[in-house]
């Protein structure tokens, strides 16, 4: 007993199979969520809670799911070892049965009684065992495994204030060994007719109709990660619009001004306006891995990505990437193999995310027709698609060779997903992705916005001063948009004469194989805290002011100014040919701190963040200049 529990608190954990309902038990519980937390050196996260019943303090954590006592992936692991290490073991383990899968459930209560802690047991999803086909006596199961056990219902909450006193008045005693009784009635409650989930996989799995029901739910995806999540992120621009507006009423003209407005203000949206794709995404995973279908397009893909060195597994944080590769690089947790999940963190960030589509859209409407854009973009994805598959099985048989692991997992039965887990599941994932996305994002805009307004050269602002005189002097019904346009050359002249223009312009040469002006070098540099930075980069080098980064609505100002800017010798400065060069750089390019963040907080070096940064930045490079290079000896652009 612990001295804790001396004191009249129990530290009691949740554990279990993954999806086996312990989060949902674990609310019903507590009435909330209180606090995430780490495991003491590492990234996995769990959920800590309490509750007072009779005087006692339950102290309740959540352990990740596990599949046996010997543990496959690193959430598996820092579970068991947090029960069997001495100075973290509990007073009490509330084992979470599924009865739905009640044969392997027991396997694992088996196992876990050998570590000789006391153990509650909660039985959940009564009602999916009945509908898959075999209903379980309550009784018969009790007196088999001898341990205090109670039915709970995850939507309903029913059983559980019961579970509660018995978590706080258990005796803190060793359990006896399970009785060979209990397997001997669970092969006599299963053999019964088909369940509804060999049905659905009859179905689901078929050769045919199966990878076609996949694509159709990656489709379906894809589809709510950039439409539905459209009227989210306009209210969270005009927000910052309004912020923006009363920021600029607040304060004079200056460098406190654009501070607020440019680092701050800018600095926070930046990391906000994708949070609704992100939230959809996690609410849109949760969903498909509760309803028990993402394990069968893990089995559906596992033999296709075991060829380019990936499991079937690193298909849920790859899907992931797409809105964002943060919360994917944290999805690589489920992947059992340190090798396979290594691999998959490496080329996660080659998906194209949902800030380099801005970019895209801009430089298609630019320069090329309607009839052209829609392949273009899907061209865009394919090269991230295409060169995560190669840069994984380069890395499988190079440094991460040896280890794959075979995929062994068991079909989880379909349920209906229960909403109020994943509304939690996905307000976690958005609050990890503010803490890691939104501090890093936040302070590089900073960075970035310092080297893009010093030095403050004074005969510029002097210039165009007596400009805006002028301009006003002479009055008429265009002085409003004349004194704007001089606004924007202005801003244009001091961003020409910055820290970062001029680290642009001294990297340029660099970039001048790959068909690159200094203007779009600047913009590579300035993309790094988050990339949509690059177009209202661009859009003051181009002396047009302020330019969203709207994938909608691309700004037709920067659209016009990107194709009509000419060289020194008159010809276009850009062309189709160099559009695509810099679509494909964005593509395969490492420009966003909080991903390599999100890397060394996975892998716990800077090796790997390091060597991701290195090796996509060389990638986009060399594609981009061969795309160019190429591409001028057909005599295209």
């Amino acid at each position: 007993m612990s001295d804790a529990a001396a004191l009249g608190a129990r530290r009691v954990a949740l554990f279990g199979r993954a999806n086996s309902g312990k989060t949902s038990l674990l609310m019903h519980l507590t009435g909330s969520l209180q606090r995430p937390v780490n495991f003491p050196g590492t990234s996995v996260e769990s959920i800590e809670s309490s509750v007072q019943v009779d005087g006692v303090q339950l102290q309740l954590v959540d352990l990740p799911g596990v599949a046996s006592m010997r543990p496959q992936s690193k959430d598996e692991q820092v579970a068991i070892e947090h029960l069997r290490d001495p100075a973290r073991r509990p007073d009490l383990i509330c084992f979470v049965l599924d009865a739905a899968k009640l044969a392997v459930e027991l396997q694992l209560l088996r196992q876990l009684r050998d570590l000789g802690a006391p153990i509650v047991v909660a039985v959940t999803k009564v009602d999916v065992a009945r509908a898959e086909g075999f209903p379980i006596d309550m009784d018969q199961l009790q007196r088999a495994v001898g341990l205090p056990m109670l039915l709970v219902h995850g939507a309903t909450g029913e059983g559980v204030a019961a579970l509660r006193e018995q978590l706080a008045t258990t005796p803190l005693v060793a359990p006896a060994p399970l009785g060979a009784a209990v397997q001997r009635g669970v092969e006599t409650q299963r053999s019964i007719a088909r369940s509804r989930t060999d049905r659905l996989d009859s179905l689901l799995l078929h050769p045919l109709f199966g990878p076609a029901a996949l694509v159709g739910v990656v489709l379906v995806m894809f589809q709510l990660v950039f439409k539905v999540a459209e009227p989210f992120m306009g209210w969270i621009e005009a927000s910052q619009d309004w912020i923006t507006g009363a920021v600029e009423a607040a304060t004079d003209e200056g460098a406190f001004r654009s501070f607020c407005v440019d680092g701050i203000v800018n600095g926070v949206g930046s990391s906000l306006i994708f949070v609704p794709q992100i939230a959809l995404l996690i609410a849109f995973v949760t969903v498909v891995e509760a309803s028990g279908y993402m394990a069968r397009a893990v089995f559906l893909l596992d033999r296709a990505l075991r060829g380019f060195g990936l499991s079937g597994k690193s298909f849920v944080p790859l899907a992931s990437s797409f809105a964002c590769a943060i919360p994917g690089i944290a999805a690589s947790r489920i992947l059992g193999d340190e090798r396979d999940r290594l691999a998959t963190i490496a080329v996660a960030p080659l998906m194209s995310c949902s800030a380099r589509l801005p970019v895209y859209v801009v430089l298609l409407a630019a320069f090329f027709p309607a009839s052209q854009a829609g392949l273009m973009l899907f061209a865009m994805y394919a090269v991230g698609v295409v060169a995560a598959v190669l840069v994984s099985l380069v890395l499988r048989r190079t440094a991460l060779k040896g280890g794959e692991a075979t995929l062994a997992m068991e079909l989880p039965v379909y349920q209906r997903p229960r909403l109020r887990l994943v509304g939690m599941h996905t307000w976690l994932a958005v609050r990890s992705f503010l803490k890691t996305a939104g501090t890093v994002i936040f302070f590089a805009t900073i960075v970035v916005w310092a080297l893009g307004y010093f030095p403050r050269s004074e005969d510029v602002s002097e210039k165009f001063e007596a400009e805006r005189v002028q301009v006003a002097a002479r009055g008429g019904p265009q002085v409003e948009a004349q004194l704007a346009a001089v606004d924007a050359r202005e801003a244009a002249a001091h961003l020409e004469n910055s820290y970062l223009a001029r680290a642009g312009k001294a990297l340029q040469p660099a970039f001048a194989p790959a068909g690159f002006d200094w203007r779009l070098t600047v913009g590579v540099l300035a993309a790094f805290p988050a990339r949509e930075l690059v177009i209202p980069t661009l859009g003051t080098l181009y002396s047009l002011g302020d330019v969203e980064a709207d994938p909608d609505e691309p700004d037709q100002r920067l659209q016009d100014a990107l194709r009509d800017t000419t060289g020194p010798d008159g010809e276009p400065l850009i062309n189709g040919l160099i559009a695509v060069a810099v679509m494909v750089f964005f593509a395969l390019c490492s420009q966003c701190a909080a991903t390599l963040a999100a890397i060394r907080r996975e892998t716990h070096s800077w090796r790997w963040p390091l060597f991701v940064f290195g090796y996509m930045t060389g990638l986009a490079w060399l594609a981009a200049v061969a795309i160019y290079q190429v591409g001028r000896l057909l005599g295209l652009g």
